[in-house]
Formats: structure tokens, C-alpha cells, sequence
């Protein structure tokens, strides 16, 4: 059985610039908000006040970007306490680059916290008007509508094996997973995630909001990689499991989809 191994680098670090570190977390809370304005519209100031109650306890690190948005635009106080929760979580003042636009060379477990804790407290703040089944229920709808709109059938794979290849890349760029994977004899990709810095951040949270944060939007985006594609998954590292035993199928192949025995993930070491 031919594996591969991917291991990563816990000091790894990774050009980035500061503005668009930023910029996607400030992407990420105004489509959330215009998603809260559209189907909950009269909770849309409860939100907004949980959010600057915050944010106002953060350092002002006197720092502005120039981008426009629809609705943190109309509330300055929450979009300037935003890129200081952000560069906050990033440890900005460890770096400090002459401007946020220049590259430097960041931690990658700084920009990995700085994306997940800024989505998730963002989120949490849905459990001020509903609960948290509901919470996690949209949370779900929210990263399904979100991988929807990522299907690109331009970067569509032709089989299994290239998930492997697409993977190594962002293990390469990001050094953020320890992995073991093999297509199996019946033609399955078998992932087994043994590390996962993503879900170490996220330790200390609600797991199963964590979980429907960052995990539960890997089925959908499976698809992504090709509609014939569907994941099956019973272990996370999330959810405090060893280990996370991936699974993808290729229904052109595959009559009944049957995920593989607790034996065969441990196998493979």
C-alpha cells in the first residue's frame, strides 16, 4: 500500500501581508451581517451592539484600510474595532511591518488563530437571539451556501488520486497537518489527519460550534472537487478524536458507499 506522508512545521512561517489578513476577516463579518440583515433583520442591532461590546476592549492600534463595505461601513465603531480584534489575534506588534501592505514573514500559527477565532466570535454571537441548535444550524447553512458559490468546474478533478496533489499544495504552503493517505485497492482516498493546528486553536471553544465552524463544510466542498466526489467522515481531531479518518469516494465507481473500518485507518500507522 503506497502512502503519503505529509508532516508539518510547527515553526513554519509564511509571507503575508497584514492588510490581507484584514481584509478577509472584514470580508467574513460583512457577509455574515448581510446574511443576519437578510433573514433576521430585526436582531441585526442586538448583533451589532454583542459585537462592539467586544471589540471596544481591544488595543487601538491606530491603524485604517481604505476598503469600502455596505454594512460595516454604516458603523464605524464596529469596523474599526474589527481590524483591532484583528490585529490583535495576528500578535501585530511581534512584526509591525513599515505598512500593513509590505509582506513580511508571519507565523503561520498567528494567521491560522487570527482566522479562526475571528469567524468563530462572530458567529457565537448568534446565540444572542437563537439557540444553540439553531446557531449551529445556520452556521451549517451559511458554509453550505458558502461552497456553493466556490464550484468551479474549470478546477474539477479527473479522479481520486489528484485530491492527493491538489492537497500537498496547501500542506506545502500552510505546514499545518500531520497526514497519511493511500487510495486503497477498492479505489477509495483514505486521509487519516493525525495533526491539525486548525482545529488546536479551537481547543479551548464550544466544540460543536468549532465544529460546524470549520469542519462541517468539508462535505460540501468535496463536491467541489468534483460532483462524483462525496466524503465520509466519523472522527475529528475537533471533536477531541485521535485522529481524522477522511474518506473520498468516487460515486462513478462505487455502487454503495461504505466508509472504511476503524482497522484500516489504523493501518495505515
Amino acid at each position: 500500500m503506497k502512502k503519503t506522508i505529509f508532516t508539518c512545521n510547527e515553526n513554519a512561517k509564511i509571507k503575508y501581508k497584514i492588510s490581507n489578513v484584514i481584509t478577509a476577516c472584514l470580508t467574513g463579518l460583512e457577509t455574515f451581517l448581510k446574511d443576519l440583515e437578510k433573514n433576521y433583520p430585526d436582531s441585526l442591532t442586538t448583533i451589532i451592539n454583542y459585537l462592539n461590546s467586544k471589540y471596544s476592549k481591544e488595543e487601538d492600534f491606530g491603524i485604517s484600510i481604505d476598503t469600502e463595505y455596505e454594512i460595516l461601513g454604516q458603523y464605524p465603531e464596529l469596523f474599526k474595532g474589527s481590524i483591532n480584534a484583528t490585529l490583535s489575534l495576528i500578535n501585530y506588534r511581534k512584526y509591525e511591518p513599515e505598512s500593513i501592505d509590505e509582506e513580511a514573514d508571519i507565523d503561520v500559527i498567528d494567521i491560522v488563530r487570527t482566522f479562526n477565532h475571528f469567524e468563530y466570535f462572530f458567529m457565537i454571537s448568534l446565540l444572542e437571539i437563537l439557540s444553540h441548535k439553531d446557531t449551529i444550524e445556520y452556521i451549517q447553512r451559511i458554509a453550505d451556501d458558502v461552497a456553493h458559490s466556490r464550484k468551479d468546474p474549470s478546477r474539477y478533478l479527473e479522479n481520486i488520486e489528484g485530491i492527493i496533489e491538489r492537497f500537498k499544495v496547501n500542506a506545502e504552503i500552510w505546514q499545518t497537518q500531520d497526514v497519511v493517505a493511500t487510495i486503497s485497492d477498492d479505489e477509495k482516498l483514505l486521509y487519516k489527519v493525525k495533526k491539525c493546528r486548525w482545529a488546536e486553536v479551537l481547543k479551548d471553544f464550544d466544540p460543536e460550534l468549532s465544529y460546524a465552524i470549520m469542519c462541517y463544510g468539508d462535505f460540501e466542498n468535496a463536491k467541489n472537487l468534483n460532483p462524483n466526489f462525496i466524503l465520509t467522515r466519523t472522527k475529528t481531531r475537533l471533536m477531541g478524536d485521535e485522529y481524522c479518518d477522511f474518506c473520498y469516494h468516487d460515486t462513478r465507481k462505487e455502487k454503495e458507499i461504505v466508509h472504511p473500518s476503524e482497522k484500516e485507518f489504523q493501518d495505515l500507522g
